[in-house]
């Protein structure tokens, strides 16, 4: 289901739209971009890649960044043949990256299956807790942060790859304190990943999603408020 969403400044009256959107790549290696509906979905389901497309802004150089993340992909289409067929796409200023579960041997760089997916937490005690559903089993509990766990094994260098992916920072700790916390638990940090906040590409800034109550991105005065809210199947 999407939904579009119509924005508008109670100072000023600027007006924003934004949607749910999704992008493919059909099986002739054409792009398609589009919201989210059963017909979008069904296209994309059946697609060589695809995934969603994220709006952001950027407060310190006034831009709209787009993000398209890349959540599903077959052996048919390289990293590469996607990110050029993103990048042609439009003249928007984009961040392109590809889901968390995507992998490559950090040894030989050949792309490895996901074996293993669980959530982690360290909690304000200092407990580490791992488990296949986190947070239905944990969920009253107050974390330092927490995030995903990825577990990888790639068969020609008969190497194992683990990757933990922060999602939540409520500590507000730095990442080499929390690298140390997670190499303290573990003993086999391999790959480690902040995805707590997108930084802008231009100027390193902290981008930020333009919503209800967000300050106007044109008199920095107002906020915005919703017009008008449309669910499409």
């Amino acid at each position: 289901m999407g939904i579009h969403t119509e924005y508008s400044c109670n100072e000023c009256g600027f007006k924003l739209v934004d949607s749910s959107d999704i992008f493919w790549i059909d099986n002739e290696k054409k792009i398609h971009a589009d919201m989210q509906t059963v017909d979008s979905s069904k296209k994309s389901s059946d697609s060589l890649a695809s995934g969603g497309i994220f709006k952001y802004f950027c407060y310190n150089c006034d831009n709209y960044i787009y993000n398209f993340h890349i959540t599903r992909k077959s052996s048919s289409i390289s990293k590469e043949e996607i990110i050029q067929l993103v990048e042609d796409l439009d003249d928007n200023i984009k961040i392109i990256d590809f889901d968390n579960k995507f992998q490559s041997c950090i040894h030989c760089r050949q792309d490895i299956p996901l074996k293993s997916e669980k959530s982690f937490a360290i909690d304000s005690k200092g407990e580490f807790l791992i488990e296949d559903s986190l947070y239905n089993n944990f969920d009253s509990k107050q974390f330092d942060f927490s995030g995903k766990y990825y577990g990888y094994y790639c068969n020609d260098c008969k190497k194992q790859i683990n990757k933990f992916v922060i999602l939540e920072n409520n500590a507000n700790l730095n990442d080499s304190l929390i690298k140390e916390i997670l190499e303290d638990h573990t003993n086999d940090l391999t790959v480690y990943i902040n995805d707590t906040f997108l930084v802008c590409p231009n100027c390193d800034e902290e981008l930020q999603v333009l919503g209800k109550s967000s300050q106007c991105p044109k008199c920095r005065v107002g906020i915005l408020t919703i017009e008008n809210q449309t669910l499409f199947d």
